[in-house]
């Protein structure tokens, strides 16, 4: 478990931290907000380990790293640091209080009300606060405003309009922004030991995130599923208008295969995968097929900067690719780069708007071919 110190890139958010665990005035409830993978698991983990520690150090005010309560933090066997996930698409009620019918249930109802032995405090954290059901948030409401002395709670969510309003107006927000892209990529670059084209590419795809961005460089299949959609990328600019459909449904089967980028583990695609139904199934297609827009929403980004811009390539995403970029580029103007672009975003949003999957992608390939 990494320590305050060992963060980077969120030093405001840790600095308020610091200064809360230093005069011991901690709010009974925090929220941290920021969009996934910017680094608020990796920043409430730390946090819990300083809230915890017996002998923290002082200036700055951080874990110790050596006790029993951090020893145990930094294993994962700390019971006193309780990590509440969603059980599938959404956090339920019995996850914190026991059910007769829920065997494991009730995280809350089995330790609340004592005081911790390994630690200082116990800390829950509820990992997407955002997927609360009504009843699982109306039943945190008293406790989340009056917890006992001993007890920290640290919600995580990507934005406070997705979470309960009463569970917001109980907590002290703290927000985690994103690292301008080079900034990010410098570090992965001179902390990681990442080559410098692929960590511009990843800090870029990551959009600044850097939670994100390590996820994307600690899995090799990320890169190459990446290949994989910039491949076919190449063959959209010149490709005429009476394969449209056919490149929608290639833009569908790619989307299928695409595991990795949206955190799955990457599998052989299954003969039929497309048609299958289901809520969760159905929210895992877009997700991926998310994951392929954006990667070309960066595409045709790189087309327009070196449509507009003489010697714009050291600041494409797609660097390794500058050859082919500055050759397709030259198929098309600034206004159709543009067209093309604001196409992908508005795909995106239907998408968000749970419009038929096929009719997005068949639309959207009208625009982007010749």
């Amino acid at each position: 478990m990494a320590t305050l110190a060992s963060l980077f890139g969120q030093e405001p958010a840790v600095g308020a931290l610091r200064k809360a665990l230093a005069a011991d005035c901690l709010p009974g409830t925090y929220l941290f907000l920021g969009a996934p993978g910017v680094g608020k698991g990796a920043l409430a983990r730390a946090f819990a380990q300083a809230a915890t520690c017996l002998d923290p150090r002082r200036d700055p005010f951080d874990a110790c790293g050596v006790c029993d309560s951090c020893h145990r933090a930094e294993a994962g066997t700390q019971p006193e640091i309780v990590t509440i996930l969603p059980a599938g698409e959404q956090t339920q009620i019995w996850q914190f209080w026991e059910r007769d019918n829920k065997p494991g249930s009730g995280a809350l109802s089995h330790s609340l009300n004592y005081a911790p032995t390994i630690g200082r405090r116990r800390v829950y954290i509820i990992e997407r606060a955002d997927t609360l059901t009504e009843s699982a948030a109306n039943s945190l409401l008293k406790v989340l405003e009056e917890p006992p002395p001993y007890v920290l709670f640290v919600l995580l969510a990507p934005q406070a309009a997705r979470v309960l309003p009463t569970i917001v107006s109980r907590s002290q927000i703290l927000r985690l922004r994103a690292l301008p892209a080079d900034v990010l990529a410098a570090y992965l670059r001179d902390t990681k030991g990442i080559e410098p084209g692929r960590a511009a590419m990843l800090a870029a795809y990551a959009e600044g995130r850097i939670g994100q961005a390590m996820q994307f460089g600690q899995n090799p299949a990320v890169g190459e599923e990446i290949h994989r959609v910039l491949d076919f990328a190449e063959t959209l600019p010149n490709a005429p208008r009476v394969r449209a459909l056919k490149l929608a449904e290639q833009m569908r089967k790619l989307a299928a295969q695409t595991k990795a980028l949206v955190g799955e583990e990457p599998t052989a695609p299954t003969e039929g995968e497309e048609g299958e139904t289901g809520t969760a199934k159905e929210k895992t297609n877009r997700r991926q097929l998310a994951a392929v827009f954006d990667l070309l929403v960066a595409f045709y980004r790189d087309l327009l900067t070196l449509s507009v811009r003489s010697g714009g390539a050291g600041s494409l995403v797609n660097q390794e690719r500058a050859t082919q970029l500055a050759r397709l580029a030259q198929h098309g103007n600034p206004q159709r780069w543009t067209a093309c672009l604001d196409a992908l975003l508005q795909a995106r949003r239907r998408l968000d708007a749970n419009a038929n999957i096929a009719l997005v992608t068949e639309v959207l390939a009208m625009t982007l071919v010749a």
